[in-house]
């Protein structure tokens, strides 16, 4: 019989070498390797955190959280488990649970600022506003001039609608950290600057200090804002090619690889592929997809305040119970074939548990990320009752609004004119296909209609989706709902039609775009 000892040299020998296969790329054989140790012995807090990962890796989140719960086991209060194991819940799409974790985590005695901040962003991450500022309120009163604190703090107040108080919180991050460029971007577009209140002359001398900084291209795009609210377009326009550069050259994102994958998608979904698949019924989750800045937003905040319907905002549980459903691959382009190939029902019985967790009120529930386009087949065949809504928008500008926008995460093809003119050209070419394919089941609701004719597209949108009428969607902006995008700002004003052909004030420089785009197809 093998001593202690010996299950102890055995079980730290399989430790270190699952970690060499990890780092080789071999998740199933690392899991494999101490799943074998694992299975005569306790384990310890080491042997678990990296079975934790290999299952990350393999997208077993269930099997992740459990690894992480056990390795918590031997060390209670180690932040690196608690860690993992909330990382593993939120994956796994368990909000209920994750927010559970989040606030006893949070009871801790003497808690440090920075600890609370850490488990502010995992409630950010489970679309939990109220709590994340509440906790940042509290690292705040800790330490109150540190200004990553105080800048998330103003983020959560963003997204839950508490302008002023953002306002002043970013002021406060300003004071003490005068070159942070997205405390100043940030600033920037929280209201239309007129010639009274501005920032023009402080951004403009903060420029040459900012040479160099990892952000420094915020402080363009928050010149180039303040330009365009001024009617000062061509001032704007160069802040804003100076911005996108300066983004741009930091990146090593390629456009190639996003149009590769959408034209793998439409061939993974031609022929017979949804012959003989059934999906998941009784769930009827409203899509609404298309473009950054096509009016997604918009389109969310009336649909979502219908008494009916709650929103869930940008969330990844689409793409993660893919992940979760579908067999282990090592690329983009394998998950695409083998999301084809995965059994639609599971999929679907997946997101409609997630969406489950997620919703608060038991109704109908709105996802609006953007790029769930790329998964229309699947949703199709996945959730036969969900209603997909694609919105479309002038191709010019939307083009204009994404590239004046600074985004904080996701759309890396926003920062140059040529990517973003290739991504519109991949995505046409995709939802042309889906329109082959899908037919009615896709609503297509175009912003410019929207804008001029709201009661009408509205009663167009609530029906396509079963829900009677409801005078409330009319007065979308007075929902207090939180909203975490690029136009969290915006969306909390009555429908305007001011943004329709913005892309025209600056006609000559979009010319070579506008030239592109046409001779693809999608502008007449």
């Amino acid at each position: 019989m093998m001593t202690s000892l010996e299950r102890d040299g055995r079980l730290t020998a399989a430790t270190q070498a699952a970690m060499r296969l990890l780092e080789e790329g071999s998740p199933q054989d690392a899991a494999d390797t101490l799943g074998s140790a694992l299975r005569g012995s306790e384990g310890n807090r080491a042997a678990w955190l990296v079975q934790a990962r290999a299952q990350q890796r393999l997208s077993n989140f269930a099997d992740m959280a459990e690894s992480a719960a056990a390795a918590r086991k031997f060390a209670p209060n180690d932040r690196i488990a608690q860690n993992v194991e909330l990382e593993a819940l939120i994956l796994r799409g368990d909000i209920p649970a994750a927010k559970c974790r989040i606030m006893k985590l949070a009871e801790a005695p003497a808690i440090a600022a920075s600890r609370l901040d850490e488990l502010a962003q995992s409630a950010t991450k489970i679309g939990d506003y109220a709590l994340t500022e509440s906790l940042l309120h509290r690292a705040c009163r800790i330490e109150p001039d540190h200004s990553r604190f105080r800048f998330n703090l103003a983020a959560a107040q963003v997204a839950l609608g508490k302008l002023d108080m953002a306002e002043r919180n970013l002021h406060a991050v300003t004071r003490t950290a005068r070159l942070d460029g997205e405390a100043r971007y940030n600033l920037s577009t929280l209201r239309t600057r007129t010639a009274q209140r501005n920032n023009l002359s402080e951004l403009t001398s903060l420029l040459p200090l900012a040479t160099g900084r990892r952000d420094g291209f915020a402080l363009h795009f928050a010149l180039a804002k303040e330009l365009e609210d001024l009617g000062r377009h061509a001032e704007s326009y160069s802040a804003l090619e100076n911005g996108n550069a300066l983004r741009r050259a930091a990146m090593r994102y390629r456009v190639e690889g996003d149009s590769r994958t959408m034209a793998r998608i439409a061939e993974a979904y031609r022929g017979d592929w949804a012959a003989g698949r059934k999906g998941h019924a009784g769930a009827a989750p409203i899509f609404v997809v298309g473009m950054p800045r096509s009016g997604t937003t918009l389109v969310d905040r009336i649909l979502s305040s219908h008494p009916e319907v709650e929103s869930v905002g940008e969330v990844n549980d689409l793409a993660l119970a893919i992940m979760e459903e579908a067999p282990p691959v090592t690329s983009k382009d394998e998950l695409v074939v083998a999301s084809a190939r995965t059994s639609p029902d599971r999929i679907g019985a997946n997101y409609a548990r997630r969406m489950r967790w997620r919703a608060t009120s038991g109704e109908r529930t709105v996802d609006k990320t953007p790029l769930n386009f790329l998964y229309l087949g699947l949703i199709a065949q996945a959730l036969p009752e969900a209603t997909i809504v694609h919105v479309r928008r002038d191709p010019m500008d939307i083009a204009f609004a994404v590239y004046k926008t600074l985004f904080r995460m996701g759309y890396p093809f926003a920062y140059s004119l040529d990517d973003i003119g290739d991504y519109l050209i991949a995505k046409h070419r995709l939802m042309t296909h889906w329109q082959e394919q899908l037919g009615e089941r896709i609503v297509q609701i175009d912003y410019e209609d929207l804008v001029s004719d709201q009661e009408g597209e509205s009663r167009k949108l609530l029906e396509s989706a079963g829900l009677a009428w409801d005078d409330r969607v009319l007065e979308f902006h007075r929902d207090h709902a939180p909203t975490a995008t690029a136009s969290a700002a915006q969306v909390r004003q009555p429908i305007h039609t001011k943004s329709v052909g913005a892309w025209r004030r600056h006609g000559d420089r979009l010319a070579g775009l506008q030239r592109r785009l046409r001779d693809a197809g999608l502008l007449a």
